[in-house]
């Protein structure tokens, strides 16, 4: 008992000092400390919901059926630069963790490549193969989308300009940093540098700090760029170093698990390089969806202590949210300030993207919003805000159905359907033909928020 009672004693304590603490009475690295540990608590709690694991098992099969049309488009792009002939000593470094399997894997890999011959494929074929990658592409941005609770995907045209742009320009900038690093590595400066006293050192940290800065600022980028949503870049690049730790990490443990399980692969022959390949996929987007969930935690600490399937609205807050979004988008179209976007708003009413985008969805749907822009969507009104009855809005909000969801009617006994209907008639004489522009026109200067 006394065990037990020092245990829960040192948790209501650390509990206590993760949560309780204030962050301005306390030192710089302290605060930093506590940052941190709040982040893995979040992240560790959304492995723990199972999300992140299905979403990549979900991307290593999408990954699987596209990975050769993928490399295909990109060794047509290299081969144009004369640089294919790098593709293959790519892949195996890029596989190296796997152990010797990774010959067998690449040598398959490379006779699909070559049996894809883009430029006899026709256009019907041309067409699959684009396809393919986008839908592929689109698989990714969901799953990076849920990481950042954002439910709002790119439309078409942009999906082909941004997704194209990746696939044609990636292998040249991944070329681009592996010559940067050799050329660094035979550069006249750096045999001057290991010429003095303790060069040879400082050399030998840059050559091990090199890897893990462009894998860094790699991650960083697919971060900043697949969300459908503004990323900063301090929460990318801070997503972007712990994904490569993490990857260096995974990447020494599978290399053991291969090395130390000879036998066991054995049972499997010819399979067993498809099954670590698999198993090796699957690790490593389960770490890229880690480390998009820092991205958005070091971005938006305020959600770090609600989950985010927890994360709903009662009816009443609803109809706050509701208002609150046509009046703040209305005030700002009068006054000719900026137009509101899902971050933006989300900030300002203290409520999870993904709640915003919902209630945005509804409000564009019942023809009170519209949407410009293809990124970073801004939100007008639709029409003018002495059109919008607050009591038609409320009315409206309050069979408000989430993701399409089927509304089971129930029998109402005679009592309480006069009941309700002496409500509605309150709120019909209430509100009466009072708009939204009534609302505007009050001159309240604090901006509504809800619980």
């Amino acid at each position: 008992m006394a065990t037990e009672s020092i245990i829960q004693s040192t948790l209501r304590s650390a509990e206590q000092w993760l949560w309780g603490t204030d962050l301005r009475a306390i030192p710089w690295w302290e605060k930093l400390l506590l940052q941190v540990v709040q982040v893995v608590y979040a992240v560790l709690r959304d492995l723990k919901d199972g999300q992140l694991s299905l979403r990549a098992m979900s991307l290593v099969y999408t990954t699987v059926i596209a990975i050769v049309p993928l490399l295909a488009l990109s060794f047509s792009v290299l081969k144009g630069f004369g640089l294919h002939n790098e593709v293959e000593p790519a892949l195996l470094s890029a596989l190296e963790d796997i152990g010797d399997k990774r010959f067998e894997i690449v040598t398959n890999v490379m006779g699909f490549i070559d049996n894809i011959k883009v430029g006899v494929l026709g256009a019907v074929g041309f067409a699959l193969l684009i396809y393919s990658v986008i839908s592929m592409m689109h698989k990714i941005e969901r799953s990076f989308n849920y990481t950042w609770q954002i439910k709002r995907d790119r439309n078409m045209s942009a999906r082909f300009r941004d997704y194209l742009s990746v696939i044609f320009v990636g292998p040249l900038l991944i070329f681009l940093s592996a010559a940067i690093t050799t050329s660094t590595n035979t550069d006249a400066a750096v045999t001057y540098i290991e010429a003095i006293p303790f060069g040879s050192d400082f050399v030998g940290f840059i050559s091990d700090f090199i890897p893990y800065l462009i894998m860094s600022l790699g991650f960083a980028f697919v971060y900043m760029f697949l969300p459908n949503t503004s990323v900063k870049v301090i929460p990318a690049f801070t997503g972007g170093l712990v994904t490569a730790v993490i990857w260096k990490m995974m990447g020494w443990g599978v290399s053991t698990f291969v090395a130390n399980s000879a036998s066991n692969i054995a049972i499997y022959s010819a399979f067993a390089s498809v099954i670590i390949l698999m198993v090796w996929m699957y690790i490593g987007w389960l770490v890229l969806l880690i480390g998009g969930s820092v991205s958005f935690y070091v971005q938006n600490p305020q959600y770090i202590l609600v989950r985010r399937d927890n994360m709903q609205l009662s009816g009443e807050s609803q109809e706050k949210l509701a208002i609150s979004i046509l009046y703040l988008v209305g005030l700002h179209y009068q006054k000719g300030l900026s137009a509101w976007g899902v971050n933006s708003l989300g900030k300002e009413l203290k409520v999870a993207p993904h709640i915003i985008d919902d209630m945005i969805v509804f409000l564009t749907a019942q023809g009170y919003l519209v949407t410009a822009g293809e990124e970073q969507a801004k939100f007008y009104p639709k029409k003018p805000a002495e059109q919008i009855t607050l009591r038609q809005l409320l009315s409206q909000v309050r069979e408000l159905q989430i993701d399409g969801q089927t509304v089971q009617p129930i029998h109402i006994e005679p009592q309480v359907k006069r009941l309700f209907d002496d409500i509605r008639s309150a709120v019909d004489e209430r509100f009466g033909d009072k708009t939204l522009q009534n609302l505007i026109d009050t001159g309240v200067e604090t901006s509504p928020q809800t619980n």
